[in-house]
């Protein structure tokens, strides 16, 4: 009887260990909203105006957010070699909670340098940790899924944070109750969920040497396959430059638009991104990783050229609709084609990744405003995007290879 109690018990939670995973990733996607939506407001808060020059200075905290997450991408990508990956995303989650809360009681713009970038390298942490637990306790079969899911819980976020902010937190200082009364509660609740329904496993000994933290990097940078994967998501990430910064000021100066209406076409495309993450994941195993991840920037390349010379609003919105669901569909290509080449080193693989990406954003936007400053054109600039996603296409398919032989 007790036997069949306690496995009851493990079947229950080991159905809410990708539950868990997926509100720690929301979690962090939550926070993203102070710099999206309250830049203006944070500007105000700490300087007393709104000018865009001191704007300019409070994006900076994303700037130098993104400059931590890389050094300590490094770190964690040693630390991961002795502490459990479930110890290290409690580390991570518990860092989301630790800048949610240094940004609420921020007296000085400062302080607010200090506790965000905490943030971000908790969300490192979250991201990397979190695929390598997928990597670590689901047979093969399950990861698509759960890496599928994962990754929606991202623009999830960003959907309930946004509609959260516009309905509740509207007020001059909004921000510091959005995150006292909301993000700090969701994250709390990320951190116990992960501490009770994410499995461990045990820590490697004290005495790990030398030696095991030289194989873990040279797996991961000496295997071309897995060095590929790198390349490939940083240039990859570079693609998604146009979504993330370029797109709405596309649709805003060749429609005009109004702000309102950029607001709500952005909605719908992280409505799409959680779409596709879910039925990417879903498909994986029908397809293979590799296939689908080329074959995912090859299409929606095609979509993204054929937008540059859209006659109307609606065609346009259209094609850019469809071809970020295609593109999104390769999100969890990604994440699991590079899960699998360093099976021994998934910490180590996964840290590297999330270093790789978070460059790959910043040079996707400094390429894109060079050419729209040099050219000031935005067909030159979706161009630009299209050659990018096929650089990336060209890179997964000649240098990696899919571990699992997916058909």
């Amino acid at each position: 009887m007790n036997d069949a109690g306690s496995s009851d018990k493990q079947s229950f939670l080991s159905q809410l260990f990708v539950p868990s995973l997926v509100l720690a990733y929301f979690s962090t996607w939550i926070l993203e909203a102070l710099t999206g939506i309250f830049l203006k407001d944070i500007a105000l808060t700490f300087f007393g105006s709104s000018d865009p020059l001191l704007i300019a200075t409070a994006s900076q905290l994303v700037t130098i957010s993104s400059g931590v997450s890389v050094v300590f991408g490094v770190l964690l990508g040693l630390l991961s070699v002795r502490f459990s990956h479930k110890k290290l995303l409690l580390i991570g989650v518990l860092c989301v909670v630790l800048g949610t809360l240094g940004c609420f009681f921020a007296p000085s713009f400062l302080l607010m340098q200090v506790f965000f970038p905490v943030e971000g390298i908790g969300t490192a942490m979250v991201s990397a940790m979190s695929f390598a637990l997928v990597g670590e306790f689901l047979v093969l079969s399950k990861r698509p899924k759960a890496s599928g899911w994962i990754l929606a819980g991202g623009p999830l976020g960003g959907i309930v944070g946004s509609l959260v902010i516009s309905y509740f937190f509207t007020s001059a200082e909004g921000w510091r109750s959005f995150l006292l009364w909301f993000a700090l509660p969701i994250s709390l609740l990320a951190l116990v969920a992960v501490y009770f329904f994410a499995p461990s496993s045990p820590s490697n000994p004290e005495t790990v040497g030398k030696k095991a933290y030289l194989r873990s990097f040279r797996e991961v940078f000496l295997k071309k396959s897995a060095a590929g994967c790198l390349l490939g998501n940083m240039v990859r990430q570079a693609g998604l430059a146009w979504g993330v910064v370029f797109s709405i000021t596309f649709f805003r100066e060749q429609f005009g638009l109004t702000l309102a209406s950029g607001a709500l076409v952005a909605l719908g495309s992280n409505i799409i991104m959680v779409l596709a993450s879910v039925f990417g994941g879903h498909l994986i195993n029908k397809v293979g990783r590799k296939r689908q991840l080329v074959a995912t920037l090859i299409v929606s390349s095609f979509f993204l050229v054929l937008l540059a010379f859209s006659p109307n609003l609606w065609i346009a919105l259209t094609l850019s609709y469809i071809g970020a669901f295609i593109y999104g569909m390769g999100f969890p290509g990604s994440v699991n084609l590079t899960l699998e080449q360093a099976p021994e080193s998934r910490g180590t693989m996964m840290s590297m990744s999330t270093i790789f990406v978070t460059l790959g954003l910043g040079l996707g936007t400094a390429i894109g405003g060079a050419v729209l400053a040099l050219l000031k054109s935005y067909t030159a600039l979706i161009f630009t995007f299209a050659a990018v996603s096929l650089i990336a296409a060209a890179i997964y398919f000649f240098l990696t290879r899919d571990p699992c032989n997916t058909k």
